[in-house]
Order: structure tokens, then sequence, then C-alpha cells
């Protein structure tokens, strides 16, 4: 099995296979029919994969979001946004490869991006730190929201990280405030504000880009208050082997998150998940963008700050009833 193909991927991968060479077999002998038979084991392989998608488990969700042929944000930059300008450095300690923004339109809107990245080989992704965000990102990403602040631009965030960076360092340059100074950043601004979790969006990593009017979410992405390591770690004292067991229990997936009112639409993969046809996932995301930017745009500036104000002081909030069972 190809290391980047998870378990349940390698039977229906494994027919896909199988297909192809059917396919190049019948082009090399065109005097055999085999019309009928190559579209009945692709319906079979279309079935098959839905029935494996129906059956995931939430651990599953969460590999499926760590997949390494995922979708990153820079494909949605490169293909939903027109002549974007990447700006760098926070102008006080450096860059970060990990989080990256600039100027850019969408359907003839001019628009302010966010984005956090992995990268999609070895180099890149220590270049990003594997998606491990540093404080200058942070702070780079505030200076950019104090720009779509500033020239009155719409900020559209590609959420994907498996949370901020945790070394000394961070710690020592300011990560905790550089955080909470986007938090109060983004609950002040004045223009829409647009989050997309394309996927892991992990702790306050992802929180520190994720303030939204709207919070959208891909299929088989995950958004949650810690790795399911880091809580397996801490309520088993163990170094991660509980992971799945933490994942059911609090529940990271879109669908989960849909019925807790925490985002607002979870957006569909294609068969199979968005590393499996990344041109249609950028079709769904960009028709989801386009639908609440319109609407969002619709909304004063006092209609944009009291909606995300009023969504994040209702998040979590339970009436007498539930705290008395709890």
């Amino acid at each position: 099995m190809n290391s980047s193909e998870l378990d349940f991927e390698k039977s229906l991968i494994e027919l896909e296979r199988h297909l192809v060479q059917l396919d190049a077999f019948a082009e090399e002998h065109p005097e055999l029919d085999l019309t009928e038979g190559i579209a009945a084991l692709k319906q079979n392989a279309d079935t098959l994969t839905k029935q494996t998608f129906q059956k995931l488990n939430r651990w599953d969700k969460v590999r499926l979001a760590r997949h390494p042929q995922r979708p990153q944000a820079s494909l949605y930059i490169n293909e939903l946004l027109d002549e974007p300008v990447e700006l760098h450095s926070d102008k006080l300690y450096g860059d970060d490869r990990a989080l990256i923004g600039g100027f850019a339109w969408f359907d003839e809107q001019p628009v302010v991006y966010l984005a956090q990245q992995k990268g999609t080989n070895l180099e890149e992704r220590q270049e990003m730190n594997f998606g491990y965000t540093h404080p200058e990102g942070y702070r780079k990403a505030r200076r950019l929201m104090q720009l779509a602040n500033k020239f009155n631009r719409p900020l559209i965030c590609f959420v994907d990280t498996p949370g901020a960076h945790f070394d000394l360092r961070s710690e020592e340059y300011g990560q905790a405030a550089a955080i909470a100074d986007n938090l109060a950043e983004m609950m002040q601004m004045r223009v829409p504000i647009l989050v997309v979790i394309i996927g892991e969006g992990g702790s306050g990593g992802a929180l520190a880009i994720a303030v939204g009017n709207r919070v959208l979410m891909m299929e088989y992405a995950v958004y949650c208050v810690a790795p399911p390591e880091a809580c397996s770690g801490i309520v088993w004292k163990d170094k991660g082997e509980h992971a799945p067991e933490a994942t059911e229990g609090y529940k990271p997936t879109a669908p989960d998150l849909l019925k807790l009112n925490i985002i607002d639409q979870a957006i569909r993969e294609p068969l199979g998940g968005a590393h499996r046809d990344p041109d249609a996932a950028v079709r769904n995301v960009k028709r989801a963008i386009r639908k609440h930017l319109t609407e969002l745009m619709e909304m004063t500036e006092k209609e944009l700050i009291e909606q995300r104000y009023e969504r994040y002081r209702n998040l979590g909030l339970y009436g007498e009833d539930d705290v008395n069972h709890t």
C-alpha cells in the first residue's frame, strides 16, 4: 500500500487501478466490446466508495483531514482568486511561511486573503513548519486584517493547521499575545469575514484567523479545541494511543459542529474526499464562498460587528435544563 493511502482507501484504489488497466486494454483491442462491462464495474466502484465513506468514524475523518494529498490552501488561492499578491513579514521579526496572505480579487470583488499551509513535500513542510504557525505569522495576519479594514475589503480565511507552534522561541516571541491580538482585531473589523476550514482547524492556532461572520467547513475537515493526540495525553496520560476514543468524545467533524451551530455550512467533497478530485472540491468551495460573501456584502458595518459578536457570545451557551443535567 502506498504510504499516502489510508487503510479504508486501499481496496477502492486497487479497484480503480484495475479499471484503468481495463480501459487501456479496451483501447488496445477495439475489436472487443467491453463498454457495458467497464460501465458496470465503474458503477460498482462508485457504490463501494459511497458505502465505505458512509461508515467512516470520526477518527477516519481526522486522518482524511490530514491526508498528505489533500488540496492545500495554495490550490484554492490560485484557482479561486484572481491576481493574488502576497505580502510578507510581520514588520517586527520576520516572515512565516506557515501563514500566508495578501490582496486579490474574487468575482471582481477586491478581497484580502489569509491562509495556513502545511506544504506538499518534505522541503515545503519543513519550510512551513508542517503547518504550525509562529507568532510572526499571526502578527502578519493582523497586519493584513488592518489593511482589509482600512481599504474596506472583505477578508477570506482558509484554515488548515494542527495548531500554533509550541516551541520555546514561539513563547518567548509572544505567541499567546499574538493570537489574543488577532481575536480582538477580528471581533471589531468593519468588513465581512468569511472563514473556510479546508483541513485541520486545530485549537487557538486555527481560531486566530477564524473569527468570522460565516464559518464554512469541508465535509471531511475537522475543527477542535486540541488535536486528538493532545486530548488523549491529557485524559489518559499517554502518548496519543487513545486518540480515536478522544475524537469520538469531543466530536470535531463537520456534521457534529453543524448541529452545535459552530459552523454555518458543511461543503460537500467529491466522492472519496477532496484529494480524489481537487477540481471538484474547488468548484464546491467557490459556490459556497460566492453565496455567503454575497449575503455578507449586503450587511452594514454595524450589523457585521454585532452579528459576529452575538455569534461567538452564544457559542457553548446552554439553557438551565442542560446545566442541571451536567
